[in-house]
């Protein structure tokens, strides 16, 4: 629960969900069900999801019916693209746009749109992508920024880049996938090693603030210890 910053968005939920690398195998079907289920029970105003839909070019025919489990599940729906996305430079992004598209869903890469005092703004992968903010953020509005990974929020933030924005929305670590007792993370996938790997951060001398999820899926390994597989649900009271 976050504190609304005008009258426009109290009430208002998202529902955040990342980091799914869908294969179609009976595990990833059960966990991506779950996933869904778990989202309408939320109720949520907004669906985002923050990249990193599948892991192998051999997958990509499975990632309709993945989408599917959202449609309708929200009346807007969003996603932006992750470094799987953005790392096989033979997809150009006409094809995500029109995979998004086929399920109802708004796909942005540096672009945004405005909905119900929200700005959702989605940036480019920061691997293999040309990430970068509006030139102004709309007035009045709450500005909500999605990034695959918090290392590309950190690469934005300069120049006061980010005083505007209110939300910052990321995954891309896994939560570390492997979490121990006292230790925390044994490894995330950031510059700034465990420092990002989960959880709610805010920014120093500001009110902007940034939630990192472990989101639902794996990558390398098949493997999670004391990391919960998770979708976020954001209210704003």
């Amino acid at each position: 629960t976050l504190p609304a910053a005008s009258p426009a968005i109290a009430g208002r939920r998202i529902a955040f969900a990342t980091d799914f690398h869908y294969g179609g195998s009976a595990r990833d079907r059960h966990l991506a069900t779950l996933a869904a289920e778990r989202v309408r029970e939320f109720r949520p105003d907004v669906l985002c999801l923050g990249g990193d839909l599948s892991t192998d070019a051999i997958e990509l025919d499975a990632l309709p019916e993945l989408l599917e489990k959202f449609r309708g599940i929200a009346p807007l729906r969003i996603a932006i693209p992750g470094n799987w996305e953005r790392g096989k430079s033979w997809l150009k992004a006409e094809f995500w746009e029109s995979l998004y598209e086929a399920a109802g869903i708004h796909y942005l890469c540096n672009a945004g749109v405005e909905y119900e005092g929200f700005y959702f703004y989605g940036c480019d992968e920061l691997a293999n992508g040309s990430p970068h903010l509006p030139e102004r953020w709309p007035s009045g509005l709450f500005p909500v920024l999605l990034v695959h990974r918090p290392d590309t929020a950190i690469a934005l933030d300069t120049l006061h880049a980010l005083d505007p924005v209110g939300l910052i929305l990321c995954g891309h670590t896994h939560g570390g996938q492997v979490r121990l007792p006292l230790i925390g993370p044994l490894y995330a996938s950031s510059r700034y090693g465990c420092r990002l790997a989960y959880g709610l951060y805010q920014r120093r001398n500001g009110t902007t603030r940034m939630i990192v999820s472990s989101g639902i899926g794996d990558c390398s390994f098949p493997l999670r210890i004391g990391c919960r597989r998770e979708v976020v649900l954001i209210e704003f009271a």
